[in-house]
C-alpha cells in the first residue's frame, strides 16, 4: 500500500492540528505520515505519490512561513513534472479577509499545472472548520479506498 503523505502549512497551529486529526482518522485504514512542510525539502515531492496538503493563508493571501519554500518551488518550478502525484488540498481561512484561502487555491493550481491529479475538489474552510471538514474527509476516504484497495 502506498503512503498518504499529509503536509501542513500553518501560522497559528490550526492547520497543523487539523492535519494531525485527519491523519489520526485515516491511519486505521491507510498508511499515513504527517509532516510539517518546513521540515521537508520540496524536492521530496518526487518521491511522494499521494499527498494531502492542509494549509492556512497568512497576511495578504500568502502561504504560511513554514510552507513558503514549497510554495515558491511549486510556483516557479517550470520544468516540474508531477504526473506521478495524486493530491487533495484543504484550506483554512476567514471569509472576512479578501484573499480567503488564497494559499490553498494557489497550491491546488500549482499542483494541477505540473500534471498532478486531484483526488477530490479542494475544500476551503472558514473559521468553523471543525464543522466543515468531516464530510470532505469521508469523501476522500472513499476515493482513497478505490486508489488503495486493502
Amino acid at each position: 500500500m502506498s503512503t498518504l503523505h499529509i503536509l501542513w502549512g500553518s501560522q497559528s497551529g490550526n492547520a497543523q492540528n487539523l492535519a494531525n486529526v485527519i491523519g489520526n482518522s485515516l491511519e486505521d485504514e491507510f498508511q499515513v505520515e504527517v509532516h510539517d512542510m518546513g521540515a521537508l525539502s520540496p524536492e521530496m515531492i518526487s518521491s511522494i505519490s499521494t499527498l494531502l496538503l492542509v494549509t492556512s493563508t497568512y497576511g495578504d493571501g500568502e502561504a504560511p512561513d513554514n510552507a513558503s519554500e514549497w510554495y515558491s518551488f511549486l510556483k516557479f518550478g517550470e520544468e516540474l513534472n508531477l504526473s506521478h502525484l495524486s493530491y487533495a488540498v484543504i484550506g483554512l481561512g476567514d471569509t472576512y479577509y479578501p484573499h480567503f484561502c488564497q494559499a490553498s487555491k494557489d497550491f491546488d493550481e500549482f499542483l494541477s499545472k505540473h500534471g498532478a491529479r486531484s483526488l477530490i475538489n479542494r475544500l476551503d474552510c472558514d473559521l468553523y472548520y471543525e464543522e466543515q471538514y468531516p464530510e470532505w474527509v469521508e469523501e476522500l476516504k472513499s476515493v482513497l479506498k478505490v486508489d488503495f484497495p486493502v
